[in-house]
């Protein structure tokens, strides 16, 4: 994702402890038996009239085995932590000192996230522990998002929330009705104190290309409206109006310096005429010159960085390359504007007033009134491409003192198309030939991102290897590759072909094999342990076809019969055809839709089955009297 929404640190630390280890039956062997949480609205001073005070606890039990737990808590500018107290078998002699650190990725800083972190000891089976941090976020609109589950199950926790009588809050409770969860609210003086007692809570499905945890994982969204703490009101988000005119309030506080943008858009818009042109020039010098660093947290998770710092420095987060890519564009009088935007890794939309719902940015060209989508982060998509990720979300796009809500099209499977055509002779039992393949979209941006991983003077090799499958028997010659630079163009791939192992001879008959791709042969999903919904990368368009002239003493003696499976997000076809010499043989795989649900893993492993037995039957040729 591009920007980490600051939820519950609690989750973060979690998940992180979770990522550390690499043994899952590790982690199992650590439970929470018990945790407590507050949360408490207090009055600040000038700087932060509204504060939140945090007081978070959890008691661990080793159930097996002796291990070191990690133990990680998140924290930034807008958030302090106060005090850090940990109890090893209810001792404090046990020598841990919390390290703080600034949070960094192959040495490269990520704004002001910092982490407090250390590893506890379990010295054997039954043994405890009990870390409680304290903190205070400084800002309410930061406080979003409370977690009632993390990636360790919980016996029982117990939550309270404090909302003062001065403070507007609303609680909202998402994906709770299917645990044990029991909420009450009881009037206190001067407020409200809602207590939530959660018993049994299991942990977090740990799930490859699953929907993000705001599908599907318990917890509270903390919508803070407004507050009056000394008779003055601060207004935080009441409305989407009231959103928008903070982040603006953060574009306006960026300066840009609209020289230094001037001299460089200029500079890549050279010699074009067209605002088609410049834009599609700045865009992809953007993508090709400036690295995308995926994290940033507190204030400058909103707020964009400095256009001509991300230009010097030659990397940003999604902000600061929007930033830049819109200044570039506004410099040479583009209408470009900023947008955020809320990728489908989020549940919410923007309905909802809060930090929460949006983690992202882009740039928007404005083309006589039709935005055109402009997502830097993409590094290899082409001008007038959207990846799946923010297809149909809602954005909010920048119009001077107000917005415009807006939704990204929807592209179908076809702007994602990848096609391979042979054109094969059979000879001495060898098929040789010459194959063509060609990749669009976010086919085409997957293949250009592992080959640029690579380094320039391996790629051809590489490359090769992909093609092959890593098949010794599959040898290619005279690879020509067309377009590796240009996004805004198919990636075209031609070679030629020596396919050493695709007959067999049994007595009189020859069997061939036509598809050695077998494409989505592999997808079959393991229903006793899948919980989640299946997220594929994007829609997706795979067609494999191929021409086989068959030697003058050989000729089809059977072909098998064809599949055509047509399901409402999916479909497999495939044929095989001959006519005099020629075998023909066609395959087509199209995902409409880019999930699976549970409900439908049971249909797709049947029809996965029969695509299986599609390929695996063979041509039958037999000698010609």
């Amino acid at each position: 994702m591009k920007k980490i929404i600051p939820i519950s640190i609690w989750m973060l630390s979690t998940l992180f402890a979770a990522a550390q280890s690499s043994d899952e039956e590790n982690n199992a062997n650590i439970t929470i038996s018990h945790a407590a949480r507050s949360f408490r609205f207090e009055r600040g001073d000038e700087a932060h009239p509204v504060v939140i005070k945090e007081t978070s606890s959890r008691q661990y039990l080793c159930n097996n085995y002796n291990t070191y737990f990690p133990v990680v808590e998140f924290y930034n500018d807008v958030e302090k932590i106060d005090e850090v107290s940990i109890l090893v078998d209810n001792s404090k002699k046990h020598g841990i000192t919390p390290k703080h650190e600034y949070y960094s990725v192959n040495d490269i800083f990520y704004s002001d996230a910092r982490i407090c972190y250390f590893k506890l000891p379990f010295a054997k089976k039954g043994a405890t522990g009990k870390v409680t941090f304290e903190k205070t976020t400084l800002d309410p609109h930061y406080f979003t998002s409370i977690y009632l589950a993390g990636s360790e199950a919980v016996a029982e926790m117990e939550l309270k929330i404090f909302i003062p009588s001065w403070m507007k809050a609303e609680l909202k409770d998402l994906n709770c009705e299917k645990f044990d969860i029991k909420k009450n609210a009881v009037p206190e003086k001067d407020g409200i104190m809602y207590t939530y007692m959660v018993k049994n809570m299991p942990a977090i499905p740990r799930e490859s290309s699953s929907p993000g945890i705001t599908y599907y994982a318990p917890h509270i969204m903390v919508m803070n409206k407004y507050a009056e703490p000394a008779g003055i009101k601060y207004t935080y988000f009441n409305t989407l109006k009231d959103q928008y005119n903070w982040y603006h309030k953060l574009i306006k506080e960026t300066e840009n310096d609209p020289q230094v943008m001037k001299a460089k858009a200029e500079e890549v818009t050279k010699g074009l005429v067209t605002d088609d042109a410049k834009v599609k020039a700045v865009f992809q010098w953007v993508q090709d010159n400036i690295r995308y660093i995926a994290f940033e947290d507190g204030i400058a998770g909103f707020k964009p960085d400095k256009a001509q710092n991300v230009l010097q420095k030659k990397y940003g987060d999604c902000k600061g390359m929007a930033n830049l890519v819109t200044e570039m564009l506004r410099s040479i009088n583009l209408d470009a504007r900023r947008c955020w935007i809320g990728t489908r890794h989020l549940f919410y939309d923007y309905s909802t007033p809060s930090l929460a719902v949006d983690n992202h940015m882009i740039s928007v060209w404005m083309n006589k009134g039709v935005p055109v989508y402009l997502d830097a982060t993409e590094k290899y998509i082409g001008f007038g491409e959207v990846a799946e990720r923010i297809q149909g979300r809602q954005t909010l796009i920048e119009d001077g003192a107000n917005f415009i809500l807006n939704k990204v099209p929807v592209a179908d499977y076809q702007q994602n198309t990848s096609i391979e055509q042979r054109k094969l002779t059979l000879e001495g039992g060898v098929l040789k030939g010459r194959i063509v393949q060609t990749w669009k979209g976010e086919n085409k941006e997957m293949l250009l991102s592992g080959l640029n991983s690579i380094r320039q003077d391996k790629q051809e090799n590489a490359l090769s290897n992909y093609l092959s499958r890593g098949r010794k028997d599959f040898e290619i010659s005279a690879l020509k590759v067309v377009n590796l630079s240009d996004y805004n163009k198919d990636i075209n791939v031609e070679y030629d072909i020596l396919w050493k192992n695709a007959v067999a001879d049994f007595n009189q008959e020859t069997y061939l094999e036509v598809d050695n791709r077998r494409n989505f042969d592999g997808y079959k999903i393991d229903t006793s342990k899948r919980k989640l919904p299946y997220w594929f990368y994007f829609k997706d368009h795979v067609v494999f076809e191929t021409e086989v002239v068959l030697p003058a003493d050989k000729k089809v003696e059977s072909l098998p019969p064809a599949i055509r499976i047509q399901q409402p997000g999916y479909s497999f076809t495939g044929s095989y055809t001959s006519s005099g010499s020629k075998l023909n043989y066609r395959c087509e795989i199209i995902l409409k839709e880019a999930q699976l649900k549970p409900d439908q893993f049971s249909q797709w492993n049947n029809d996965i089955e029969k695509l299986k037995g599609f390929y695996n039957q063979q041509v039958v040729l037999t000698k010609v009297k």
